[in-house]
């Protein structure tokens, strides 16, 4: 377990990041942090669910910092903080992408000694530190990342930090982490923005009126953050078109059954679906 004497730096005090400040600072740990939006800051230290900014983080004594930054936005984070970066017990993330994180860590030759990336399965289509909230990770599951030259003391710190935050971890290596979950999230993700976009465009007056709980649930995560996920899809961009192709195969396969009326074949397509859909916990 974590000693409540290592302080905690966050860089990008969003949901995320919003959320692990506020678990933290009630265990009785010292956090810190810097976001783009000032007031951000200023709330949070209001709020008392931060002790200050970044800079007073005291570099003397132990420390970990976390990224829970646009991914696009983490490689400039990664060299304005790279002072700090040798120095941290552990430097972790939140990022749903991990190979473009690895790019700029080997573009900038920082040494990985103490990395490991993590990605909490435990966001919502809000965002922002007003929807950030203690106690988020709590029996959830954190994607963890070990690099070739991670040190154990930098794995168990990650290990200790995600179940002091209530989280359980998964290990899981770079390249099946960006393929999974362009399948399991972002090509979902994908999915509802299109979908929602073709509903908008229709010139039906009534496309307001009869819009049921089925096409709400289903594009629920249509509200998601745009700056976010303009940077998933970009960053993930080969593994996801991959998932958008495999999609397209099995809406081809499904509109040719309606088409020829096959009423056996569709309800077995729909009972395959259903029983696998049904089996996820």
């Amino acid at each position: 377990m974590l000693d409540k004497s290592i302080q905690v730096g966050i860089i990008g005090l969003g949901m995320i990041g919003g959320s692990i400040a506020k678990t933290l600072s009630k265990k009785g740990f010292k956090v810190f942090a810097s976001d783009i939006n000032e007031n951000t800051i200023k709330n949070a230290i209001n709020d008392k669910e931060i002790c200050g900014s970044l800079e007073e983080l005291d570099q003397d004594i132990n420390f970990i910092l976390i990224f829970t930054v646009p991914v696009l936005s983490v490689g400039e984070e990664l060299i304005k903080n790279k002072e700090l970066l040798s120095k941290a017990l552990l430097v972790s993330d939140g990022l749903s992408v991990k190979n473009s994180l690895k790019k700029e860590i080997e573009k900038n030759k920082f040494n990985t000694e103490n990395f490991i990336f993590s990605h909490p399965i435990a966001g919502s289509e809000k965002s922002g530190y007003l929807n950030s909230k203690e106690g988020l990770f709590n029996n959830k599951i954190t994607v963890i990342t070990k690099l070739p030259q991670s040190t154990q003391v930098a794995l168990d710190t990650c290990i200790d930090l995600w179940s002091l935050l209530g989280a359980k971890t998964i290990n899981l290596n770079l390249e099946d982490h960006d393929k999974y979950f362009a399948q399991t999230s972002h090509l979902p993700h994908f999915i509802a923005f299109a979908l929602i976009s073709m509903i908008s465009k229709s010139e039906d007056p009534k496309k307001d009126t009869f819009t049921g709980g089925g096409l709400k649930d289903i594009t629920r995560i249509a509200s998601s953050d745009p700056k976010m996920w303009e940077d998933i899809f970009i960053s993930n961009r080969l593994n996801i078109l991959k998932a958008i192709k495999s999609f397209k195969s099995e809406i081809d396969k499904f509109e040719k059954l309606i088409e020829e009326k096959d009423a056996k074949e569709i309800n077995q397509f729909i009972k395959n679906a259903k029983n696998f859909r049904d089996s996820l916990t």
